[in-house]
């Protein structure tokens, strides 16, 4: 019997590493929100000193992919992810309102040579309208990745006004596991999302979502120890890897301290149930 195997499945399978199951990714979109922040001001020797390190993807805003480019035009190079959104909510509000607007549509994404993409769906919007929007973006988004068989990563993430955490500023698994879920039954091919570093959290998260989850790093631990432990929680407990951002290269020898990262999520070696579409 010939098994079928669809276009974004086998691009899918590309953002990981064969022997392991696992991914090693590196989001350097931060400062499509932030603008030049510690470490990144130059974008292209961050830039240089990612790719060196050898991640399975990087993930990038369209403006620093058509800079850069030339980094990523080699078969050794780390895939391209590209960020086709622009989530105005935390830190990043405009005016103190939260949007979310579209900067580029998948087709764009793949014709500069995107591998993946990457755009969130936000639970706790203040205004349930907006929610609304940006739920019916990603639906729409999903629709036409899957015409072009393109993957699409969601950022399922508790973010917005009306989602402020627990007490203590701690992470509620809970709806972190729902907005993945949602984003899961919109169509996504991966999971981007939080880990609350309760081991019962992310084993519940990997269990209700049908696809494989990566977790994000959020803020600088600046603690390798700490991190490493982070990391190994998470992957202990059903994470297909990690898509870490200032946590990777936030620090003054940024190849090395990815080099770490990439040994700690290769170096666990398990068997995976969950198969990457």
């Amino acid at each position: 019997m010939t098994t079928v195997f669809s276009s974004s499945g086998l691009r899918v399978g590309r953002l990981f590493r064969r022997d392991t199951g696992l991914s090693c990714m590196v989001a350097f979109d931060r400062t499509l929100l932030a603008g030049p922040v510690e470490h990144a001001i130059d974008a292209r020797r961050a830039c240089e000193a990612i790719v060196a390190a050898g991640p399975e993807a990087v993930l990038l805003s369209p403006g620093v992919l058509k800079s850069c480019g030339d980094l990523f035009a080699d078969n050794r190079a780390p895939r391209v992810v590209l960020r086709i959104d622009y989530p105005m909510v935390g830190d990043f509000t405009l005016a103190g309102e939260e949007h979310h607007r579209m900067i580029a549509t998948p087709a764009q994404a793949q014709a500069m040579g995107a591998d993946a993409v990457v755009m969130c769906l936000i639970s706790g919007y203040d205004d349930p309208r907006r929610e609304a929007d940006n739920l019916e973006a990603v639906a729409e988004a999903a629709r036409q990745c899957e015409a072009i068989g393109l993957p699409l990563i969601i950022e399922a993430v508790v973010w917005g006004h009306r989602e402020k955490g627990l007490e203590g500023g701690r992470l509620d698994g809970e709806r972190i596991a729902r907005v993945a879920r949602i984003a899961v039954e919109l169509g996504a091919d991966l999971i981007k999302a939080q880990f609350t570093g309760e081991a019962e959290d992310m084993r519940a998260l990997a269990d209700s979502c049908p696809v494989p989850v990566l977790v994000l790093g959020g803020a600088a631990m600046n603690d390798d120890e700490a991190l490493a432990s982070f990391t190994r929680n998470a992957l202990d407990n059903g994470a297909r890897g990690v898509i870490f951002g200032r946590n990777a290269w936030q620090r003054e020898n940024a190849t090395a301290g990815i080099e770490r990262l990439i040994d700690i999520v290769h170096g666990i070696q398990r068997v995976h149930t969950k198969s990457v579409r």
